[in-house]
């Protein structure tokens, strides 16, 4: 919320919130924006966003800019990761909110320049995955594609673009590639259970393994999203 009123409060059309809480900061930046504030019943919140959800603050709001895929590639300074690299993370087929908010957390934390996903067979950017990026949608150039197979494809017409898969098995050891990462990256992370889509796959200049010591084979998507990040940025 304090990320939504702080970076971009002319989205918001509405602000919720229930009789009988405070919010000092939520109620300073929505003043200082222009945003009316109303006082409502707690059924009401959880009417809008279901049972056990509400925190006592609602915001209705217009979403976040989606970037059109050219766009996001070829943007004008765009965020870089620690070393100077830029990083775009890409979903392929991740269907449940919480890990791609988690994911889109993850990005931002280590400097990706966006986030990109398919319009079809994807987790959509619910309320649930906003809420789990803990404010980071509000910060992340966020894209979705039609054809995810196609955009990687176009992205690497130029020669500038690597694209990095992520795999249970048989990939590289992702230490190995971090060493000397490209400058440009798309990291590919597949869906929860069924991992990188064949034509997905087929488009990949290096496919990658996160090495283990455990007895499990291996990590949840965002955790894994968080490791490669950590290790590429």
């Amino acid at each position: 919320m304090l990320e939504l009123l702080g970076g971009a409060p002319g989205r918001v059309r509405r602000l919720l919130i229930e009789e009988g809480r405070e919010f000092p900061a939520i109620t300073a930046l929505a003043e200082a924006a222009g945003v009316a504030l109303e006082l409502v019943e707690r059924d009401h919140h959880e009417s809008l966003i279901g049972p056990g959800l509400a925190r006592g603050v609602v915001a209705i709001a217009d979403p976040p800019r989606i970037w059109e895929f050219e766009d996001l590639l070829d943007r004008d300074d765009p965020p870089r990761t620690r070393r100077g690299h830029q990083l775009v993370l890409v979903c392929d087929g991740i269907m449940d909110p919480h890990n791609l908010g988690a994911v889109i957390r993850s990005a931002e934390f280590f400097g990706a320049s966006g986030v990109v996903w398919a319009r079809d067979r994807s987790a959509p950017l619910s309320p649930s995955a906003v809420r789990a990026s803990a404010g980071a949608s509000e910060r992340v150039a966020l894209c979705q594609v039609t054809n995810l197979a196609r955009a990687l494809e176009q992205a690497k017409q130029d020669g500038q673009w690597w694209v990095i898969g992520t795999v249970v098995d048989d990939g590289t050891p992702l230490r190995e590639l971090a060493k000397d990462p490209p400058g440009q990256m798309l990291l590919v992370l597949g869906s929860e259970q069924r991992g990188l889509r064949r034509l997905t796959r087929e488009r990949c200049d290096f496919l990658v393994t996160i090495d283990g010591a455990g007895s499990l084979g291996s990590l949840n998507v965002s955790a894994a999203a968080a490791v490669a990040l950590a290790s590429l940025s």
